[in-house]
């Protein structure tokens, strides 16, 4: 069956007609109700596209590669005399004034040797040139042309000037585009649109294809502009007027939305201090900070704050993985180091742990075997007393190191330099893990509460310096962001989990 009938277009039916008619059928011709009828239509369908695109191809080829005829480019002195009124035009355009076309006094054909010779032997004879030779010439005919002149020319001359002309104007977009000159582009675009020289020779499907190409071409460029150009040629996804293919309109909103996403971006990198979570992830990921400034930063996140880590991170990473570069960023890969780490529940096993083992041999060694055991309960009474006294001291000493810790936020800026003076590189963690002031005063306190609760017989000196050397090494473990649990402990691979319903514990 003839493709044509089959799809109810005419055989001079354009590429854009064609999708369009075909978007239509295939509502009525699922291939999940009727196969058969599916098939047929889509080959229909291709045979129409590759029927239009074959004579886009030819009616191209056959406007760039003409050239002027042999008597045309020889006769000089016809073409100097002919090229005097397009000159005179261009000079008059330069200088500001309008340019009108007068109609030949001895009819519409007087003159038209001339022009033609002119023309041809201008823009037409060097078509596979830019114009850089040609420039005055190109421009003043773009001028002159109008739609009663163009029945001065041969079809086939003014179809293959216009599509020049068209080019170099093209070209000049493009050169502006890369300048920045946004709104002179939509300006001098819709400017184009709407000459006469343009509608008469039918060359907007030629300018929006252009358009299209320049914006491909362009490396930055804004969404206003994108938004701007669709308005001016009409350009709609929700109705379906696209110029391009699917895959192409998408690429070009991906762009716009890459560039939307870079200002974003940038404006929150020149926020004095960032109020709101989009804000502070993006200083966090992609401001370069010193430690004692990504602190303070951190010490006020919560759980909306690391959600819009995550997100910011995906985006530049999976989504718009050159965006960071094309901004002359660098993202902080290492990020997660400043994520809260759930280390309090083993530190607060191995507290209760020393206390209880310091409490329990100081009881049994002040108790009396034959008296103080038989009302006491024996060892088990001992200990479950000292089981429970040290668990309220633990307790006690979690609330206190909790408080310490929001007043230790206030000393910042002179714990990190202290921190970083005193303490080896691993365990600080380029200002994420141990500070001195923050974890170690705590650690230093307990490990006096311990030395008061030790045995008589051992010096107290030794069991302070034995407490606060474990805690320093427990610290150290965690501030390197290893696990704080001894390898055969079954719970050793949750020590690190994050908690995002909570602020920063470290």
């Amino acid at each position: 069956m003839n493709p044509w009938t089959l799809l109810g277009l005419d055989a001079d039916a354009d590429t854009r007609s064609i999708k369009r008619r075909y978007a239509q059928l295939i509502k009525q011709h699922r291939p999940d109700e009727d196969a058969e009828a599916f098939q047929r239509l889509r080959e229909a369908y291709e045979q129409a596209l590759a029927h239009a695109a074959s004579e886009d191809q030819r009616r191209d080829t056959g406007a760039e590669q003409w050239q002027a005829p042999a008597s045309v480019v020889q006769d000089e002195p016809v073409m100097a005399a002919a090229t005097e009124e397009p000159a005179q035009a261009y000079r008059a355009a330069a200088a500001g004034q309008r340019v009108t076309g007068r109609r030949p006094a001895a009819g519409p054909r007087a003159g038209a040797g001339g022009r033609s010779a002119a023309l041809s032997a201008g823009p037409l004879r060097h078509p596979g040139r830019r114009g850089a030779e040609h420039p005055a010439l190109g421009h003043a005919a773009l001028a002159w042309l109008s739609p009663w002149q163009a029945d001065n020319l041969p079809r086939t001359h003014s179809d293959a000037l216009a599509a020049r002309l068209l080019a170099l104007e093209l070209e000049t977009l493009q050169q502006r585009l890369q300048a920045g000159e946004e709104r002179a582009v939509v300006d001098a675009a819709a400017a184009l649109l709407a000459s006469d020289w343009l509608q008469s020779f039918d060359r907007r499907r030629q300018l929006h294809d252009g358009m299209l190409w320049m914006l491909e071409a362009t490396e930055h460029w804004s969404g206003g502009l994108f938004e701007r150009l669709c308005r001016l040629f009409g350009w709609n996804e929700d109705t379906g007027e696209l110029p391009c293919s699917v895959e192409r309109w998408n690429w070009l909103c991906w762009r716009c939305e890459r560039h939307a996403a870079g200002q974003r971006v940038q404006q929150y990198l020149q926020l004095d201090w960032p109020l709101r979570a989009e804000e502070r992830a993006a200083w966090l990921l992609l401001k370069p900070m010193e430690e004692r400034e990504a602190r303070v930063l951190v010490d006020h996140f919560d759980d909306q704050d690391w959600q819009a880590c995550q997100g910011l991170d995906e985006l530049l990473t999976e989504r718009y993985p050159e965006l960071a570069e094309l901004l002359g960023l660098q993202i902080d890969e290492d990020w997660r180091r400043w994520q809260p780490r759930q280390w309090p529940v083993p530190a607060t096993i191995y507290a209760w742990l020393m206390l209880f083992t310091a409490m329990f041999a100081t009881s049994v060694q002040d108790a009396h075997m034959a008296v103080y055991l038989e009302r006491s309960g024996g060892y088990l009474g001992l200990a479950f007393k000292d089981l429970l006294i040290s668990a309220g001291v633990v307790a006690w000493m979690v609330m206190l190191a909790r408080g310490w810790g929001r007043l230790a936020r206030y000393l910042t800026r002179l714990d990190v330099p202290l921190s970083r003076l005193l303490l080896p590189a691993a365990w600080r963690d380029r200002g994420a893990g141990m500070l001195v002031l923050r974890h170690g005063l705590p650690a230093a306190l307990f490990a006096m509460i311990v030395a008061a609760f030790a045995p008589g017989l051992v010096s107290g000196w030794l069991v302070f310096g034995t407490a606060l050397l474990l805690e320093v090494l427990f610290l150290g473990l965690v501030g390197s962001r290893r696990s704080p649990w001894l390898r055969w402990s079954m719970w050793r691979n949750s020590a690190f989990e994050v908690d995002y319903s909570k602020k920063a514990e470290w």
